[in-house]
């Protein structure tokens, strides 16, 4: 159930459902199969610039089977090969940016207009006819429900329901963007309201750990000043007074940041090897295992085509 794979951050249905996309006997091969996956992921944003009105925008990373044909060999590789990239680990790379424009067009049902920096909104009237150019995706609007069912559970009793808003529907999406280089990103991903939308917005704090703890709380304030032009504190007792006093800039090599809450249910696990002895345990507390994107970081290195 796709719903209950969003709440729960289910790694094992989306991996099920990537096999099953890229190994469709209908193509020729894993390498036109996957590319035709890759070409429906970058209709989405993912991949490409987004053409915002700033210098120097980075396009993320969603390899060529190029990049696999190098690594592994010609027909080497199959979908259990690069599995990580169901869930949005591996080598697939998104901005913040492109994170947020995503959460666009799911709450659009399908499409997206192209990002622009404003100074000010005027009359709607007398907006150029470029900056109201849909975008659409070509995924028919019906099936942006189960996503949508599926983040609005997130936030009411999933992983996000300590920023729950009351009296505004937000549905959202906790991640913990592994880092190699240190302590993991933290990210939270959103809309509201979930009936005519207003906002979209993408929170990445960076060495901050699990979503749910920095980067959803900082998200829903965000999301209440907007709708309303007001903050409050949240019935799960999260005080925005001290989000906005924490110092979020990226901790010092060999420190650690301030933390100022017990971490809440995070949206990652701890992995273990294949022959570790230690006991599985069961719990009620809605942790799950990751459902994580990578941010793009220096990508100068890589090939036009990677």
């Amino acid at each position: 159930n796709l719903s209950y794979a969003i709440e729960g951050s289910c790694n094992t249905y989306f991996c099920n459902v990537f096999n099953k996309v890229i190994s469709q006997p209908s193509f020729p091969s894993i390498e036109a199969s996957y590319l035709n996956w890759k070409n429906e992921v970058n209709k989405f944003g993912f991949g490409v610039k987004l053409d915002v009105d700033l210098p120097n925008e980075r396009k993320g990373l969603v390899p060529a089977p190029a990049r696999y044909d190098r690594t592994y060999g010609k027909r080497h590789w199959r979908a259990n090969t690069i599995i990580s990239l169901a869930i949005g680990q591996g080598e697939l790379l998104a901005t913040p940016l492109q994170m947020a424009n995503i959460e666009c067009t799911i709450a659009n049902r399908g499409f997206y207009y192209r990002p622009h920096l404003i100074k000010a909104i005027g009359d709607k009237d007398v907006i150029k006819p470029e900056f109201k150019e849909r975008i659409n995706v070509g995924i028919d609007s019906q099936y942006y429900e189960p996503v949508i069912n599926g983040m609005q559970a997130v936030v009411e009793r999933g992983t996000g329901a300590a920023s729950r808003i009351p009296g505004i529907v937000m549905c959202g999406k906790t991640g913990t963007a592994q880092n190699p280089h240190g302590e993991n990103h933290s990210v939270f991903v959103a809309f509201a309201p979930r009936d005519h939308p207003k906002i979209a917005i993408a929170v990445v704090v960076e060495n901050a750990g699990y979503g749910a703890s920095w980067a959803a709380p900082i998200a829903s304030f965000i999301v209440e000043k907007y709708l309303r032009d007001s903050i409050t504190r949240r019935p799960s007792g999260i005080n925005p007074k001290r989000y906005m006093e924490a110092s979020l800039l990226p901790a010092m090599p060999g420190s650690k940041p301030k933390t100022y809450y017990k971490q809440l249910p995070g949206d990652s696990s701890k992995k273990y090897p294949a022959d570790s002895n230690h006991k599985s345990i069961k719990s009620d507390t809605g942790r799950k295992k990751p459902t994580a994107l990578k941010l793009a970081g220096n990508l100068s290195k890589r090939k036009p085509d990677e």
